[in-house]
């Protein structure tokens, strides 16, 4: 009996634990999100303290200056969003208003691009009484974004909007997601939804890392035996229509598609229809088949007859080369191509060249600039790589950063923001407090930092987790990239991202929880 009152006592004790040192747990969410805020912050707002109205079913968007295709479907897409958002998670008190809304005003200035590009316009006015201004229609993409966010629905139906003033415009230039489609296969489907994510985070750039040691899961007209033999199912596979139709859906929302077909490493998949193109190993790899073979003839071949097609399906003016963890152990061991240097007067530290020059000079041929992982410059200093290439940095952050701007290349960071890597609870936090410019170096280098891109490398993603892997934990990624570096408090973001997170969630986005418990 003595112990079963002690037992009962104990149970009390621990049930009656204040969660967080504050009071006990009672109804509700554990964090109560704002209502109608931004998320990536503005780099500059002003809030008159008033509120207008507007009724979702009885709006018009009205195009007071340029129009083009772009615009119309835009505008078509967010008046269905802000419809829908009166039915959304997120609500608002019932607000006093100064006046109701009848129409959003969109003045686009000047004539549209058709083509997001690196250094495209993307800055913008929005005011809260339905005017949104800006000079490239990648701006008006990103003020419509943000106005639909401050529409949130009020208890009578109607949608509040604060009466306030923004100006705004990206920190960085490239603010990127990388996926890796070839460990697993990624359907159109969830690439789509990928991209609309990145669209509500005012992310811009899509980087596609379609092939890999694993699998090759592109489907060439010119050479349909790399994926028949190389993808991992013939229906694992994307047809160049798949591939048109994802281009032009980003497109639409001011998103790049940079392909990366990495090259000459990470390419077994490619030897499983062209072996008479890879290095055969000797020694400790004997049999195996490792990097391209940069020696024969018919590697280049294959190459530019390749990449000749995949620059009639993805339009940027970037290719990613890819050029990392090259292992020159089955160069070093094959006896043919030991027999070229040999009769060439060139050793072993000559053979990372003689592919990156050739096959540099003919993606330059082909119209497009390039970038790679930041091997293909810390581990070929003597690499001459063309005007404008961009080094990615994925390890040793500070030190690469430092040498590589100090060479002039333009950097962009990925290091510390691998999705893959998993905490419990809402671990987005981590990748807040990642700063781009954190190495030593004078202004002049911190200024050829251009941005940065989570990776979403999928040895342990696939279908069913792509989504909820990335969102929200992708947005804090996209707020640093985004706005200035002095918004930098975890404790004012937490509560704009637990909005955030119930915004894309109602509007389909399959986002894991923000913070803790609650609605989303």
């Amino acid at each position: 009996m003595v112990l079963n009152t002690i037992f009962f006592v104990l149970i009390c004790q621990i049930l009656a634990v204040p969660i967080k040192g504050e009071g006990y747990l009672g109804y509700g969410p554990d964090l109560k999100g704002t209502a109608g805020e931004i998320w990536p912050k503005p780099l500059w707002q002003d809030d008159s303290g008033r509120y207008f109205d507007m009724d979702p079913n009885n709006f018009k968007f009205v195009a007071v200056n340029r129009n083009c295709p772009l615009l119309q479907d835009a505008i078509s897409r967010y008046a269905d969003i802000i419809r829908k958002s009166a039915q959304g998670y997120v609500k608002a008190p019932q607000t006093k208003v100064v006046r109701r809304i009848l129409k959003l005003s969109v003045n686009l200035t000047r004539t549209c691009e058709t083509l997001p590009s690196l250094d495209m316009d993307e800055s913008y006015y929005v005011w809260g009484d339905g005017r949104i201004i800006a000079n490239s229609i990648w701006g008006i993409l990103r003020g419509l974004e943000t106005i639909s966010q401050l529409l949130v629905p009020m208890p009578n139906g109607m949608l509040r909007i604060p009466e306030t003033e923004i100006y705004d415009e990206p920190r960085f230039k490239y603010r990127g997601l990388m996926l890796d489609s070839a460990r697993h296969f990624i359907s159109k489907t969830k690439i789509l939804q990928l991209l609309e994510g990145m669209a509500y985070n005012k992310l811009n750039v899509f980087h596609w890392h379609l092939t890999d040691d694993s699998a090759f899961p592109f489907s060439s007209a010119v050479y349909p035996e790399l994926s028949q033999k190389g993808a991992y199912r013939p229906e694992l596979t994307y047809s160049p229509e798949d591939v048109k139709e994802i281009v032009e859906f980003a497109r639409k929302r001011g998103i790049r598609v940079i392909p990366e077909f990495d090259t000459p490493g990470h390419t077994a998949s490619w030897g499983a229809s062209h072996p008479e193109i890879m290095t055969t190993c000797s020694g400790q790899y004997n049999g195996q088949l490792g990097p391209f073979n940069p020696t024969k003839e018919a590697t280049f071949t294959l190459l530019y007859k390749f990449f000749s097609e995949i620059r009639t399906l993805f339009p940027d003016k970037y290719l990613h080369l890819g050029v990392d963890e090259v292992n020159p152990s089955c160069w070093e061991s094959n006896s043919q191509i030991q027999n070229y240097l040999a009769s060439n007067g060139l050793d072993n530290g000559d053979i990372p060249y003689l592919y990156l020059e050739r096959f540099s000079a003919n993606i330059t041929s082909l119209g497009w600039k390039q970038m790679a992982w930041q091997e293909g410059f810390i581990e070929n200093p003597w690499m001459a790589w063309p005007k404008d290439t961009i080094a990615q940095i994925w390890f040793d952050y500070k030190a690469t950063a430092a040498t590589l701007t100090k060479r002039k290349f333009n950097v962009i960071r990925s290091q510390d923001w691998y999705l893959y890597v998993l905490e419990t609870g809402g671990d987005w936090e981590k990748f807040y407090n990642v700063e781009p410019t954190d190495f030593s170096g004078t202004d002049a280098q911190k200024q050829l930092v251009i941005g940065g891109e989570a990776c979403l490398w999928t040895e342990f993603i696939n279908e069913h987790n792509v989504l909820p892997t990335t969102f929200p934990r992708v947005a804090a990624v996209a707020e640093r990239l985004w706005s200035e570096q002095a918004h930098r408090s975890v404790d004012e973001a937490k509560l704009r991202l637990e909005e955030h997170n119930c915004r894309m969630v109602y509007r389909g986005i399959e986002a894991r929880p923000a913070n803790s418990f609650g609605l989303c």
